[in-house]
């Protein structure tokens, strides 16, 4: 699993925030206006699924890696199971027990479990439940701009497509070739 990379780069000797200047990758701003699909950054835990006959019979949580684990060089996060008889992986069970399961085909799926008791219930759900990255859950949103004052102005005034009342946490963008970026309301607060 990779992480998903901010647009633009960060100002690490200051404030952290992101700056006018977008990440190598993103060499012209026509990659993400015309190859790609703007979705909503929904504010969860990431976890992944492995599904036979619409059945999960694997849950597995991201893991990031320790600050020990940062010294030897290991970046990207991963996944490990999670166990229901563990009462910290206990809403995770409850999101899948409120998950709709009966169009996913077989395979592993990486989502976002959101809901009333994940990261403070930002989307003001009344349950808990898992929305999947590659299945096409995600809300989308059209004519999202993609410049730097663009998007520091347009993102905190967006309404939730899949919360109740609430702004959204961000934008994600899905390129055609698979990869994604994204970016957040409090990367410019």
């Amino acid at each position: 699993m990779n992480k998903i990379k901010t647009i633009f780069k960060r100002d690490w000797e200051g404030n952290k925030k992101v700056i006018n200047e977008y990440i190598e990758e993103i060499n012209s701003e026509a990659l993400l206006g015309l190859y790609a699909t703007a979705t909503e950054k929904l504010d969860g835990t990431n976890v992944r699924i492995t599904v036979r006959n619409h059945i999960p019979v694997r849950v597995e949580k991201r893991r990031n890696p320790s600050g020990e684990q940062k010294l030897d060089g290991i970046e990207e996060p991963w996944y490990i199971d999670a166990d229901k008889s563990n009462s910290s992986d206990k809403w995770i069970f409850d999101g899948i027990k409120n998950t709709d399961f009966s169009g996913i085909m077989d395979g592993e799926w990486s989502g976002e479990l959101i809901g009333k008791n994940i990261q403070g219930n930002p989307l003001k759900l009344s349950n808990n439940r898992i929305v999947f990255f590659t299945l096409d859950q995600a809300p989308i949103f059209e004519n999202v701009p993609i410049t730097y004052e663009g998007l520091k102005e347009w993102l905190p005034k967006q309404k939730s497509k899949y919360g109740n009342d609430c702004g959204i946490e961000g934008i994600v963008w899905h390129l055609v070739d698979g990869r994604m970026y994204k970016i957040k309301v409090k990367d410019f607060n």
